[in-house]
């Protein structure tokens, strides 16, 4: 009898297990820093083989971002559950998750220089942890066009997430301080929320 391949026999990581990895390198990421990092050492920390690290994850940025992306929705960082009935209140409920506390942001200090120097590691963080956000975006939208709170062809639709986290980055750049929840409610309601809902003037 022929063998079964080696894909079909290897062994399915439980939730619980894959949690525990993650949590496990998130801890070793805040203690030594994302460079210092290597799976040699979560698998030792957390008792399993490296070929089982690079089964799940295929590498160490994977790893790290997938950890990244774990503890921030473990501490409730996630967009998906957001719909208050109306445009204002999603966009309000999308400020406060952007500049909420992360638990996740003290834990990784040490990515943001490591992402920059690394094109690679970049694309990793836009597909585990900005493109789920854009999605979570783009479904709110698609809901207040149903609602008929704005027009399906508003081109701010696929401006919305720059301007969303444009002044994030900007403040912290040109004036060295953190976006605030009164920056960001600013944002929503003077620009945002009036070039969204604006129609078309009548020819």
């Amino acid at each position: 009898m022929a063998e079964a391949p080696a894909a079909s026999r290897r062994r399915k990581l439980t939730a619980e297990r894959e949690h525990e990895l993650l949590r496990v390198t998130a801890e070793l990421v805040g203690e030594v820093g994302y460079e210092q990092v290597t799976m040699a050492a979560v698998a030792q920390r957390a008792k399993c083989s490296t070929a089982t690290l690079y089964r799940q994850w295929e590498s160490k940025p994977r790893l790290v971002i997938s950890a990244w992306k774990a503890l921030s929705t473990e501490a409730g960082k996630d967009l998906s559950g957001i719909d208050t009935g109306s445009l204002r209140g999603d966009l309000m409920a999308v400020m406060r998750y952007l500049v909420a506390d992360d638990p996740a942001k003290k834990t990784f200090t040490s990515m943001p220089a490591a992402i920059v120097q690394d094109e690679g590691l970049m694309e990793i963080v836009r597909e585990i942890l900005i493109h789920p956000i854009l999605r979570d975006l783009a479904q709110l939208f698609e809901r207040a066009v149903t609602r008929g709170e704005i027009e399906a062809g508003n081109p701010v639709i696929d401006l919305a997430d720059q301007i969303l986290f444009g002044p994030l980055f900007a403040q912290t750049i040109l004036h060295g301080t953190p976006a605030t929840p009164e920056l960001m409610e600013t944002v929503v309601e003077l620009v945002l929320l009036p070039v969204l809902t604006a129609r078309p003037a009548a020819v």
